[in-house]
């Protein structure tokens, strides 16, 4: 089953700041009912009647009840299953079990529908259905009742030009590619002049991966990725549905895998941005992990401009998923990017953070984990990046630390003349 999503406050917050406060493990908090739309879908070839919800739903057919109680069990004849979670759910029957799924399953299923809709729309073929939503409800599950979950489609996917843009947007073709010279030996991408999108494939090899992730907490230790809310703070937010830690740079270590692997990136980044980027007193490297039906709804980064702000955003996808989970931008023209495993996707705010606007779409099947750097410049060991927000004062313990070895293409050029 995929795993529950946890709906959280809300903090309205312009700037994304994952790797605030580092991953924690929250405390479970005693039980409390609440109401979900439960989805009731009878996969049996035979009627059924259920005791709770107090509902007879055919065969092949499902039945939508817009406020059922949970934490609670669905019993339909001699099957029973818990059923919990926040905004959706949904309860197969099955004639010998109950599969129960979220709200990510839910997304998930109105996907699927999706596709049959918008290929039926693409061959002239929707016919009976007023629009779009309406084919969606129809051939989601065994039909849903859009009276009783009128904004399940808006809820989980915004609108249908969000969905085909994470769906079934054909991704981005290189405009043009170059040789890096600050990654000897690596061929980039521009996928956008402006705001700029590059992308450099195959980035860091699996082994490299593996070395930075070895210093990484185990999955299941990881905890909600934050946002910053100002204030001196930062909170949870439904937009954002990840797991999270953070990789503190230990600068000083110059050959610790974490450190080269930020150096290099560092390096590419500012040569993508045509400026100098500090390596130290940067944030830490955020490393996200998406699960089936995990995402993070549309966001900027930063809007760049001022000293010590961000700039400039780089993801190293040390995982990519076997389906879903693009990175999209979501302006008019729009942009979609698929990732492979260690590819690197750049993009820079130099017009503001409207036209970086991006999301990352929800993973329909495997796993995706993103090593996530927001790139600052003016900033300094003696003035570290946390200087320049109002999120409070955050714990790293290499915060202060200095490079001391070559930057990262001169290692590079040296170890190839050897």
């Amino acid at each position: 089953m995929i795993a529950a999503r946890l709906r959280l406050v809300v903090v309205a917050s312009a700037v994304c700041a994952a790797q605030l406060r580092g991953a924690q493990k929250r405390e479970r908090l005693p039980s409390q009912q609440k109401s979900i739309v439960l989805i009731l879908e009878n996969l049996g070839d035979a009627a059924i009647d259920c005791e709770h919800p107090a509902v007879r739903v055919g065969a092949g057919r499902a039945a939508t009840i817009s406020a059922f109680a949970v934490p609670a069990r669905v019993a339909c004849g001699h099957v029973s299953a818990a059923v919990d979670g926040d905004g959706y759910g949904a309860a197969r029957v099955f004639p010998e079990w109950v599969d129960v799924g979220d709200a990510n399953a839910v997304q998930l299923e109105l996907s699927r529908a999706a596709h049959k809709c918008a290929s039926s729309r693409d061959a002239h073929e929707l016919g009976v259905y007023d629009d779009f939503e309406a084919c969606v409800f129809e051939l989601a599950y065994g039909g849903l009742d859009r009276e009783a979950a009128p904004r399940a489609w808006r809820d989980l996917w915004s609108d249908e030009h969000y969905w085909r843009l994470c769906e079934r947007r054909r991704p981005a073709a290189a405009l043009r590619t170059f040789p890096s010279e600050a990654s000897p030996g690596q061929d980039v991408d521009v996928l956008r002049e402006a705001p700029f999108v590059a992308a450099a494939r195959g980035f860091l090899t699996e082994a490299e991966c593996a070395a930075v992730l070895s210093t990484t907490p185990a999955i299941a230790n990881l905890g909600r990725a934050h946002v910053g809310g100002g204030a001196g703070k930062t909170s949870f937010s439904d937009a954002r549905e990840t797991l999270s830690t953070n990789l503190y740079v230990d600068w000083a270590a110059d050959d610790a895998p974490a450190t080269r692997v930020a150096a290099k990136t560092v390096e590419l980044a500012s040569e993508l941005l045509g400026e100098t980027i500090p390596y130290e007193a940067q944030e830490p490297i955020n490393f996200l992990f998406y699960r089936a039906g995990y995402e993070y709804k549309p966001h900027s980064d930063g809007a760049g401009g001022k000293r010590g702000k961000r700039v400039a955003t780089t993801l190293v996808y040390c995982d990519a998923p076997a389906s879903g989970g693009s990175t999209v931008f979501t302006g008019t023209s729009g942009l979609r990017f698929a990732p492979k495993r260690g590819d690197l996707l750049f993009f820079s705010y130099a017009n503001g953070a409207r036209d970086t606007t991006h999301a990352a779409c929800p993973v329909a099947a495997g796993n995706k984990s993103t090593l996530t750097m927001w790139h600052r410049l003016g900033v300094s060991p003696d003035e570290p990046w946390d200087r320049f927000e109002n999120w409070g004062r955050f714990d790293h313990p290499h915060l202060h630390s200095r490079y001391r070895g070559k930057p990262y293409r001169e290692r590079v050029t040296d170890a190839a003349d050897l």
